[in-house]
């Protein structure tokens, strides 16, 4: 499968919204494997450079398929290289619905307004497998699995916020 392809584009698209001169932004989401991928640094850099209103926005769940973050880069996640560009970049819990509404209302607000990229990073987990071909059981543990389906998933914390609240 090809990976960060659409990230190029965005930035594209979001030149043509600014050339244009529109209040608006491009979305860009991907996971943490597009990130090693040459596109997206080709994509960041073109939109820092022209000042483009794109929000990139990564899912890092900790696994490119099943490849663990640790065998894919070194450093503390995506967010940084972000900030190696010059973009606005935020980092949020992606397991938190309110977080990541909250980050990308003001990433849009940035984008728009300033006319200008922003990345941000979603920590999250992904509960299941990536693919048909893919079987996460094999470099996951059943005890892994069962803690993020039982607590920590984005509608276990929204029941347990409710419940909070009743």
């Amino acid at each position: 499968s090809p990976l960060a392809t659409q990230l190029p584009q965005a930035a594209g698209a979001a030149y043509a919204l600014k050339t244009q001169g529109r209040d608006a932004c491009v979305v860009c989401y991907f996971g943490d494997g597009a990130a090693s991928e040459g596109d997206f640094h080709g994509a960041l850099n073109f939109a820092a450079t022209l000042e483009c209103p794109v929000i990139f926005f990564c899912r890092n769940n900790g696994y490119a398929i099943s490849t663990p973050i640790r065998e894919q880069y070194r450093g503390d996640g995506i967010a940084a290289r972000g900030v190696s560009y010059n973009i606005k970049t935020a980092r949020c819990d992606g397991n938190d619905t309110w977080a990541v509404h909250h980050v990308m209302k003001k990433a849009r607000e940035i984008a728009v307004r300033d006319k200008v990229p922003v990345l941000v990073e979603a920590m999250t987990y992904r509960g299941g497998h990536h693919s048909t071909s893919d079987d996460a059981s094999r470099y996951r543990g059943t005890d892994e699995l069962n803690s993020w389906t039982l607590s920590n998933n984005p509608l276990a914390r929204m029941r347990q916020i409710g419940r909070a609240h009743v």
